[in-house]
């Protein structure tokens, strides 16, 4: 979730089509795993290569159901808290793909990252109980170009 202000707000005078609304800056408060995703999304003159910031993984899976309807995505990147990365600072990495864990005890999130990093979000031990339901929600083999 994004919090913006109105002093934030950017006037563009009509510089984009369907009236959007632009900001200088937006704020968010969720001290989670956010996704990054780079798309592609074809025109007659030439192609908008828009960057979409997701608060969760059913948005992306949505937009990877949805390609092909005008929207393409090209990478993900996985921007991480230092709680989740252990790294002491907020950290963009490649996303090589997303497990969702979930058992009696709970729910767990898997992202494996390129550089063979995997950090857990959740109930971790989930992620080890061979009784857990495993669900891949992402992959980078679902993008429309493996340009990551």
């Amino acid at each position: 979730m994004f919090l913006t202000y109105q002093h934030a707000k950017i006037d563009q005078s009509g510089l984009f089509s369907g009236d959007p609304t632009a900001w200088s800056y937006v704020e968010h408060n969720i001290h989670r795993p956010w996704l990054y995703v780079a798309t592609t999304e074809p025109a007659d003159d030439f192609d908008f290569h828009p960057m979409l910031m997701l608060s969760n993984e059913q948005f992306l899976q949505s937009l990877i159901a949805d390609q092909g309807h005008g929207l393409r995505l090209e990478g993900v990147l996985l921007v991480t808290p230092d709680h989740v990365n252990h790294s002491g600072r907020w950290m963009m990495e490649p996303l090589e793909s997303i497990v969702r864990f979930e058992s009696a005890e709970g729910v767990a999130y898997a992202y494996h990252v390129q550089g063979d990093r995997t950090y857990i979000c959740g109930e971790a031990e989930v992620v080890a109980r061979q009784n857990s339901r495993r669900e891949t929600l992402f992959c980078s083999s679902m993008l429309s170009s493996s340009s990551q």
